[in-house]
């Protein structure tokens, strides 16, 4: 099937651009115009099919993008924290402990970190978390060494746990944390992982993990499984329209030249999903890279480990 043939298959142009402008309105809450989009649509020039047919692809795709505000994130806190919640009680001995004790006696002897020097958005979570679920302050840490003796359970919290294995930003940490602690309980309470990811840390450090959603190969963009094509899936061509939008996509991810990112996001994620405040770069480069004269439709702020600059191109009168 020829390229113009799978590319009909698509809904138009203005089409995709009203179902996003009224997805950016009710569902994102955010005022994205179609100025906006229309400049992030100038990145596609026509490299790997026609202007026009690159721009269809492009319109798919962000209307397949997960977006979390600031409603969606505070609501996520307070699942992770239900959730560990519930586990405690059901890890509670009620021959030896009262139920009714059971949440006081283990938050006496926690911590709660926000490792921001590892994963970026700790302390950012860390804030709204304490602050959805009434959490007093002094049983926040953001440092492992400010860890007291008397700590049994260290509680992470992080955004996104998407990348397993030794590449996973907060590998390191937990190589550390885990070895330094020997005999504390450990628990990752993350907004969204990967189930592989969440499998990895389980068994190979012993951690208790608990996340809000859990991401597998249907929220891979251009998987076999991808709920991206779902709609092409009982078409007997469904691999074919796939990889159309893979080799677009991986094009201009390539063109893009982010270090260390794969041209689909960072160990090859094919993520397509942000939040209101940062976009994990596991999702799709062509959202949110500002690299080579890319121009982004959602921002991602990197983090700055080197640069010691103060000020930028301020005036003072």
């Amino acid at each position: 099937m020829g390229i113009a043939n799978i590319i009909s298959l698509f809904p138009s142009e203005k089409e995709l651009m009203d179902i996003i402008m009224d997805t950016s309105k009710t569902v994102w809450d955010r005022d994205l115009v179609e100025k906006d989009i229309e400049a992030w649509l100038s990145n596609f020039t026509g490299e790997v099919y026609s202007v026009d047919q690159e721009k269809r692809l492009a319109l798919w795709l962000l209307t397949h993008f997960t977006f979390y505000n600031h409603a969606e994130v505070a609501h996520l806190c307070k699942v992770v924290y239900n959730d560990l919640i519930h586990r405690i009680v059901l890890n509670t001995d009620t021959t030896k402990i009262p139920l009714e004790n059971a949440v006081d006696d283990f938050f006496s002897v926690a911590n709660i970190i926000s490792p921001e020097s590892t994963s970026g958005s700790g302390g950012f979570i860390a804030y709204f978390f304490r602050h959805e679920n009434e959490l007093p302050m002094n049983i926040f840490n953001f440092s492992l060494k400010n860890i007291g003796s008397g700590v049994q359970h260290i509680i992470v919290i992080d955004d996104v746990t998407l990348t397993e294995g030794t590449a996973g930003q907060m590998y390191k940490f937990w190589e550390d944390a885990t070895s330094t602690f020997k005999g504390t309980n450990f628990y990752l309470l993350t907004l969204v992982a990967s189930q592989t990811s969440i499998n990895f840390l389980t068994s190979k450090f012993g951690i208790e993990a608990i996340a809000a959603i859990k991401l597998d190969n249907r929220d891979k963009c251009f998987s076999d499984e991808s709920d991206t094509f779902s709609s092409f899936r009982e078409m007997s061509n469904h691999k074919e329209i796939i990889e159309t939008g893979k080799a677009f996509a991986s094009h201009y991810g390539t063109k893009i030249s982010i270090p260390h990112i794969d041209p689909l996001g960072y160990a090859d994620g094919q993520y397509s999903f942000g939040f209101f405040y940062n976009i994990p770069d596991n999702t799709l480069p062509i959202f949110w890279a500002q690299l080579n004269g890319w121009l982004p439709i959602l921002r991602r702020y990197h983090k700055n480990y080197k640069t010691q600059k103060y000020l930028h191109d301020e005036r003072f009168v």
